[in-house]
């Protein structure tokens, strides 16, 4: 099995390669000076000169730049738009092609806790979520029948360098509080999820956004975004 993995040198993406490589997948996840997701051209040269015929695509690639809506510039809100959200449906263009012609595909991608609730200081990213997760129930509307399964998954809060470094000790201490299972996720706990739902294990999960936050979002932490 093939897998075409976005955003795969992060902390979580990395952490999805590895899962899926131990389980015998060859993943390809091309770095970003092979492949800018901000750049329409770029994907379209990408897949001119490499193949696209994958089973398993994974869009875990992200962009968040916080600013208030008086602050907010519209080359924020493009680039945010267009790597979270429009890069997903550009680069199905050119897989869906094969996974149509085996009748078969797992197609996930990573959201948010945003996709589902707002913050101030986030509309770029925000709506860029909330877009990504109605796609993605659109194309499993679409191509259920071509039994190619569509979902989201979206993280709580995950133990990464990008967490550490963007919040103090006390403020990490807070969110555990909050959280039910009393930790924040790893990406473990993430890149096995996705796993499940990518592979042959998942036969009837499709257009849904499963949410991995430890219980966050149930016990009505979201009030603390």
């Amino acid at each position: 099995m093939n897998v075409f993995l976005t955003g795969g040198s992060g902390d979580i993406g990395s952490a999805i390669k590895d899962c899926f490589e131990k389980n015998g997948y060859n993943v390809i996840s091309p770095a970003h000076s092979e492949l800018d997701l901000s750049e329409k051209k770029s994907i379209d040269n990408y897949f001119k000169n490499n193949i696209a015929e994958y089973d398993v695509f994974i869009h875990c690639a992200g962009f968040n730049a916080p600013a208030l809506i008086e602050n907010l510039t519209e080359e924020n809100l493009y680039k945010t738009a267009e790597i979270n959200y429009f890069s997903f449906i550009k680069i199905m263009s050119f897989l869906l092609p094969y996974m149509l012609k085996n009748s078969y595909g797992k197609v996930l991608a990573v959201s948010s806790l945003y996709g589902s609730v707002a913050r101030c200081g986030r509309l770029a990213y925000v709506s860029s979520k909330h877009a990504l997760e109605g796609t993605i129930k659109t194309y499993a509307a679409e191509f259920g029948r071509s039994n190619i399964l569509f979902n989201c998954l979206s993280p709580g809060f995950v133990d990464t360098k990008m967490t550490r470094k963007n919040n103090s000790e006390e403020k990490i201490r807070k969110m555990i509080e909050r959280i039910p299972l009393n930790r924040l996720a790893t990406t473990v706990d993430i890149a096995q999820t996705a796993y499940y739902l990518c592979s042959d294990g998942n036969t009837y999960i499709t257009g849904q956004n499963i949410i991995v936050d430890g219980g966050f979002m149930a016990e009505g932490g979201q009030h603390s975004l």
